[in-house]
């Protein structure tokens, strides 16, 4: 017995002896220079150390100081001005798992390890403190200084260099995402498998700040509880359109949104100072949600919108339009409506104009004749109101200008399948003043039908100079548009018809009749062919008539 022990106690002896000796020499710069000469050959990791140090008041941590490590014919993954390992019980089974990983002062340059790699590491806590982070390839840019934080555990398999399953809490500055810049970034949260959840996001961006909750689902859905943005502006080279294609983005719902003060400007368009509040706000179908949402200016091409202000509210995949007022043209506008998402109907309850100026593109004829997009079927107005508005088109091949006109319409379908037109509805139309190619015509009123056979303008009035005009015009909804026009006057210049639409020269002042037809490529284009006579006391003059 008393041999069993002393055997024993010189074991223990022997033990004490060698980890001391071990201990002595992995303190020299030698002996760490060797041990790290046998890791480099040993491993598929290169290692450097410059100094190991020790203190007996903390006996189970190891300080490191200047060290490297990367991959065997990679530069390094890690460069830290300090690195402290604090052992556990647990590496009598995993020697290469520690209770604690500390890294002060260094960089992580992740483009520096393989998509292969699994780091032969791993720790219950790492902590980082004064950390920079790069990863400089172009289609997934990503740096940052300054990080300080801890993840838990910390566990890294292939291509999940953080691990799987942890909790994290970190701060950075200088954040790059993608080429936009983060300042004072703090997040918090935990990650399992594909699911991961933020309970506490912000920082500052483009002179402003964010902060926020979200999660995303293992199926990829993400979830944001709250969200709110101050004083953000910032430049894109997106259209507002693509800006905001939800086609494009995965399926997110934000329970609470709060915007305010923010500035987009885009190639061709700039939304200034902008504030919104929205709940429940979604990309998929079969959601409800609202949204609140006022601007100092919008400007979208030659377009400037003041001080709008829009109320929506989503349905069963359906959007309401609850309100939109705002400044444009010189005038005002308002709107109420919806858009149905099963039939792709717009239907606007009211749409009003007042006191607008507004000159039209030169490519509007170009943009009546292109399709809607797949989600618009049809667009009715059920109540159209103009009110002391001025029309003008610049084109010089023929010129109008509408001024103090006035325009109320009922039923007004303005599209279907996808295709512009007036397909069916009433109004009535009065301008005090207008002028179609260079001529004249006061106090022009008629009334408008529509269905689905053809397009009707009754009880057509006007003067030109002091000779009244009087009318009718009945437009086929046919492809090739067959109309045919009446009219008649007294004392009038016939000349100004030679302006508007009669091929011929007319000279002249009188009183006459007119009976024309033809065909319409479009609504919007001039007649493809002409057959009528235009008919006065002390001649007639005829077009396509043999």
């Amino acid at each position: 017995m008393k041999l069993l022990v002393k055997l024993l106690l010189s074991l223990v002896i022997l033990l004490l002896v060698l980890v001391s000796l071990g201990y002595a020499v992995l303190r020299s710069h030698w002996g760490i220079a060797a041990a790290c000469r046998w890791i480099s050959d040993a491993t598929a990791y290169h290692l450097s150390i410059e100094r190991l140090s020790h203190d007996w008041s903390h006996p189970l941590t190891f300080h490191i100081d200047n060290v490297t490590f990367g991959e065997d014919g990679q530069p390094a993954l890690l460069i830290a001005g300090k690195l402290s390992l604090s052992l556990t019980a647990r590496q009598l089974v995993n020697p290469t798992h520690f209770a604690q990983i500390t890294i002060e002062q260094g960089t992580l340059i992740l483009s520096n390890l393989t998509p292969e790699a699994t780091l032969p590491i791993s720790a219950d806590r790492l902590e980082l403190q004064a950390v920079k982070l790069l990863n400089p390839y172009p289609t997934n840019c990503l740096s940052a200084e300054h990080i300080n934080g801890v993840l838990s555990p910390w566990m890294p398999s292939q291509q999940a260099l953080l691990g799987k399953k942890f909790t994290f809490s970190f701060s950075a500055e200088g954040v790059h995402v993608a080429h936009r810049q983060f300042d004072k970034l703090v997040a918090q949260g935990d990650k399992d498998a594909q699911r991961l959840t933020i309970t506490a996001l912000s920082g500052a961006v483009e002179r402003g700040t964010f902060e926020g909750k979200l999660s995303r689902s293992a199926e990829g859905e993400w979830q944001i509880p709250t969200l709110r943005l101050d004083n953000i502006r910032f430049q894109t080279d997106k259209g507002l359109a693509d800006l905001f294609a939800t086609a494009m983005l995965p399926p997110v719902t934000i329970q609470d949104l709060a915007i305010n003060h923010l500035s987009i400007v885009g190639p061709d368009w700039v939304a200034n100072d902008v504030s919104a509040n929205g709940q429940n706000l979604t990309n998929t179908s079969g959601s409800a949600g609202r949204l609140a949402l006022n601007a100092d200016s919008l400007i979208l091409g030659t377009d400037q919108w003041s001080q709008p202000h829009l109320r929506l509210t989503a349905a069963e995949g359906n959007i309401i339009l609850d309100q939109f007022d705002a400044g444009w043209a010189k005038g005002t506008v308002s709107a109420k409506g919806q858009w149905l998402r099963k039939t792709g109907e717009i239907q606007l309850d009211t749409l009003s104009f007042s006191n607008i100026r507004y000159t039209l593109p030169s490519d509007w004829r170009q943009f009546l004749q292109t399709p809607l997009p797949q989600a618009i079927h049809s667009i009715t107005l059920n109540n159209l109101s103009v009110e002391n508005g001025l029309l003008i088109d610049i084109n010089p091949d023929y010129p109008f200008q509408m001024t103090a006109a006035h325009i109320t319409g009922t039923q007004l379908q303005l599209a279907q399948q996808h295709q512009w037109g007036l397909w069916k509805g009433e109004a009535e139309y009065y301008t005090a003043a207008a002028t179609f190619n260079r001529q004249d015509i006061r106090a022009l009123w008629f009334t408008l039908s529509a269905n689905s056979n053809k397009l009707s303008l009754q009880n057509i009035k006007g003067l030109v100079q002091e000779g009244p005009v009087v009318g009718s015009l009945d437009i086929a909804q046919s492809p090739t548009h067959p109309f045919a026009l009446s009219l008649r006057g007294e004392k009038v210049p016939y000349a100004a018809f030679t302006q508007w639409f009669w091929p011929r020269p007319l000279s002249g002042q009188g009183n006459f009749s007119l009976r024309l037809k033809g065909n319409l490529p479009s609504l919007t284009a001039p007649p493809s062919s002409l057959q009528g006579t235009f008919t006065t006391p002390t001649f007639s003059q005829q077009v396509g008539v043999e």
